[in-house]
């Protein structure tokens, strides 16, 4: 699962600014934000498919992912909805051509996914909704999660983040930014509200019966800001191989 909130911007001075939580089984293992071999996408990487739920490149191409198939933990080699932010990144294809492909591919598959997926391209100032009903994003803020889709107007989670990161944009206003570290340090790590958390942190009974209690909840944050300056900047907080959360960040430009 997991769950978005994001700043369309069409003045101002920047583009883009997105917080995202990522949720999953704790024996489900994904790696933090990398470069990939030629030093153009930088994504996380779920261990089990190759496939990511966040990425950006030097291009100016943006994706992010929310699904369902991680809380039910169906998660299968090479397949699977998280492929679709990586076809995009290194693809050519425009985000409205790239949302056709995908929808042409579902209609002749055996796969039936549930999911949000939203890409962009920074160069040309568009973004698609790719889910039913597909949309091209309109500029403000938005929210996105699994079940609820954009902009959900019932879920508790998805109100509660909204509401939050709504009065951020508002009160950080034109002026410089302060440390994305800082600004998700805000409340994306909140875990007040239980199963309704921005921050989700639950130990339940895993969905196949075959497993002990396990931990299902957040495992990474990521904080983006792209400015109209093509100027780049990306935070992580990540859950380590011990079970603690680590951090880093990183600076760049669209070419």
């Amino acid at each position: 699962m997991g769950i978005v909130a994001f700043n369309w911007a069409e003045g101002g001075n920047n583009q883009l600014m997105l917080l995202m939580n990522r949720d999953n089984w704790g024996n489900r293992v994904i790696s933090k934000a990398t470069w990939n071999r030629n030093g153009q996408i930088l994504s996380g990487q779920c261990k089990d498919n190759k496939g990511t739920w966040f990425g950006i490149s030097k291009r100016g191409r943006v994706a992010f992912l929310v699904n369902t198939s991680l809380l039910l933990d169906r998660v299968k080699a090479n397949s699977g909805s998280e492929l679709y932010p990586l076809h995009f990144l290194e693809g050519d294809m425009s985000p409205q051509q790239f949302a056709e492909i995908v929808k042409q591919h579902e209609q002749h598959s055996n796969e039936r996914l549930v999911y949000s997926l939203i890409v962009a391209d920074m160069t040309s100032n568009s973004m698609v909704h790719i889910r039913k009903p597909e949309a091209d994003i309109t500029f403000g803020v938005h929210t996105l999660s699994s079940y609820e889709g954009l902009d959900s107007t019932e879920s508790p989670r998805d109100l509660r983040l909204s509401g939050l990161f709504s009065q951020m944009i508002v009160d950080l206003g034109n002026n410089p930014l302060p440390p994305l570290r800082d600004i998700a340090g805000k409340f994306m790590y909140v875990t007040e509200g239980g199963r309704d958390a921005v921050f989700l942190e639950t130990m339940d009974e895993h969905p196949s019966g075959k497993l002990d209690m396990q931990r299902y909840g957040t495992t990474s944050t990521t904080a983006l800001v792209v400015k109209h300056t093509r100027e780049v900047m990306f935070f992580e907080r990540f859950m380590d191989t011990n079970g603690g959360f680590d951090k880093h960040d990183f600076n760049f430009n669209i070419e």
